[in-house]
Order: structure tokens, then C-alpha cells, then sequence
């Protein structure tokens, strides 16, 4: 046997980054970003059918579903179509609505080597924290892109699920001007309407759903749909001392077990043209003292939205959070 001599060519080995395109409509210089920070990780997701044989184990792997996953971090560029994109409105969304619209919502990735793979109907699964306020990036944390077939379309189909990676020249720049940090008013509506004062850190919102497949035999996983749905917010706010804390206001007058925790609209407001957040309902779940050197005396407190009418005297129409673009004043 000849002595083993590897040799490598280094340009096949393919390295560099990529962004997501969550609109490609109309000319190339229009087409929407979301910048992404660190690697954007595509997989092709293949559930096999279980086949096994005593004595055998498992003698093949049949498809039973394919889809694909995008896992990416975005870097915090900011507009009024990605927020729409990335949260598919699921802050008004009922369990066992669908997070997919109506069309198709395909979704690229594009390399910065200039090649781009087309996903023909996608919707973000996993959603990052929102933060409020001047202090930090828009959003906190990884997401995830699911991909699956697209709307009445024969998985046997060309591009019913993907379309393979084709030469596209990257000419996208991102602007600075596509980061917005803005200052955050906050305010809970309790009896007597509290303001709170951020520490450095501002104001994160969380949309703490939970989404999951409906499948098919025949066609594999055909859409996703809200199973539980949670909106939460959290901060220390530095203008809440400890007696605050355990106060009626705060706390309820009564320690009977079976009372309900005082509640209100929590209200998130960045000037234009930045993001306004109402959670409803909205109750204290997490509300620690710290006492410590150099510690404001409030902890990270949490308040986790409840449906309740958002009027008063309205009967049926409940929500848990309204988010939207503030209105230039």
C-alpha cells in the first residue's frame, strides 16, 4: 500500500458569514435585512420512521417529516416590517392560532460569499427578548426560523421546501441609522399609578410562547400554532424601595390565602419612532429587596401579563400585550 500523502485545496473550504433576507420583494437595493451577530446555523431536519426488526434493529430510515431550521442571533437593526416579521403578532395571537400568514413567507440566507438559499415558507419559532430604552441592543438572545412546505404545494414539488444555494453578489450595507436607541417612559396602572425609573439595564420584554407543529402523514409538518401563551417584562426599576415592595399597593392589603395580587397596565413607552408595550392585566410575580453595597434596593422584578377586558366594562375582548411602533407626536 502507497504511503498515505493528503493534500487540500483550500479554496473548497468554504468559511464566512451570512444574514437573513425576510423580504426580497421588488428591486435588489429594497430587499430587508436582518443583520445578524455570530453564525447563522442552517440544518435540514430529517424525522425518520422507526423500522426495526428483532435481531436486526433498524433496517432503514424513511423520511416521516423534513423540515429546516435557521439558528441565528440578530444584531439589533430595527424597523417597523422586521419587529412585524419577527413576531408574527403573536402578542394578540389566541392558542391554536396559526404564527403563519395567510401567503407563503419565504425567507433567505444570504453569504456574504455571495450565495443565497431560498426557504419557501418560514416563520420565526423561538423568539429573542425585546429590550426597551436607550441602553442596549433591540434584542436579547438567539432566535429560530422554521422552514416548512409551502401552502398547497406537493412536497414532490421543485422548491416546495427550499431552494438550493445559488450565486447572488452581496451588496448590502448596514447603516447606523437602522439602530435605534431611545429612551423608555414606564408606568404600572395600579389605584394610584405608579411611575418606574430604569436602572442601566432598561426594560426587557419576553414573548414566552410556546409554539408547536401540526403535522400530517402524508405531507409532514404543514404549520405551527400558538399551544400556551405568556408576555412578561423585566427590570429594577431604582425608583421602588424596599418598603415599597411589601406595601398594599404593591403586595395587596390582605395575606388571606385565595387574593388575587394587585394588577394593572404595564406600559413601555420609547419616544418615536421607537416601541410602545402594554401588558395587560399585569401582576408582579418576582419582587426581591436587595440590600447590598451599591445595590439599588429593588431586585429584577418580573410582571407577567393576565387577560383581562382591556376597557373597562368590555366583556369578550381580552388580550394579553399590545406592542407597536410609538406614534410620532
Amino acid at each position: 500500500m502507497p504511503p498515505y500523502t493528503p493534500t487540500i485545496d483550500r479554496t473548497t473550504l468554504l468559511e464566512g458569514p451570512a444574514h437573513i433576507i425576510f423580504d426580497k420583494t421588488g428591486a435588489k437595493a429594497a430587499w430587508k435585512y436582518c443583520w445578524c451577530t455570530g453564525s447563522v446555523t442552517v440544518q435540514l431536519v430529517h424525522r425518520p420512521k422507526e423500522m426495526n426488526v428483532s435481531g436486526f434493529g433498524q433496517i432503514d430510515d424513511p423520511r416521516a417529516d423534513e423540515l429546516i431550521e435557521i439558528d441565528f442571533t440578530p444584531a439589533g437593526n430595527f424597523s417597523e416590517a422586521l419587529f412585524d416579521w419577527m413576531f408574527s403578532g403573536v402578542f394578540s395571537l389566541w392558542p391554536g392560532e396559526s404564527i403563519f400568514p395567510p401567503a407563503d413567507s419565504p425567507v433567505y440566507v444570504h453569504t456574504l460569499s455571495g450565495r443565497i438559499l431560498g426557504v419557501a415558507n418560514a416563520r420565526v419559532t423561538q423568539f429573542p427578548a425585546v429590550r426597551f430604552g436607550a441602553g442596549g441592543p433591540r434584542f436579547e438572545g438567539s432566535a429560530k426560523i422554521t422552514g416548512i412546505i409551502g401552502k398547497n404545494t406537493p412536497r414532490t414539488a421543485a422548491g416546495a421546501l427550499f431552494t438550493p444555494p445559488a450565486d447572488e453578489a452581496f451588496t448590502a450595507v448596514p447603516l447606523g441609522t437602522e439602530w435605534v436607541h431611545l429612551p423608555c417612559r414606564a408606568s404600572w396602572g395600579l389605584a394610584a399609578p405608579l411611575d418606574l425609573v430604569s436602572d442601566d439595564k432598561g426594560w426587557t420584554l419576553r414573548a414566552a410562547h410556546t409554539v408547536s407543529p401540526r403535522t400530517n402523514p402524508d405531507t409532514g409538518t404543514y404549520d405551527f400554532r400558538v399551544e400556551t401563551s405568556a408576555v412578561e417584562v423585566t427590570g429594577r426599576p431604582i425608583s421602588i424601595g424596599d418598603e415599597d415592595l411589601i406595601s398594599a399597593a404593591l403586595a395587596g392589603s390582605s395575606r388571606a390565602i385565595g387574593q388575587s395580587s394587585p394588577s394593572g397596565t404595564l406600559t413601555l413607552a420609547e419616544d418615536s419612532p421607537g416601541l410602545t408595550a402594554k401588558l395587560y392585566g399585569a401582576r408582579l410575580v418576582s419582587k426581591p429587596a436587595v440590600f447590598g453595597e451599591n445595590e439599588p434596593r429593588s431586585g429584577e422584578l418580573t410582571w407577567r401579563a393576565f387577560r383581562t377586558p382591556v376597557t373597562a366594562g368590555e366583556d369578550t375582548a381580552t388580550k394579553l400585550a399590545d406592542v407597536d411602533i410609538t406614534p410620532a407626536t
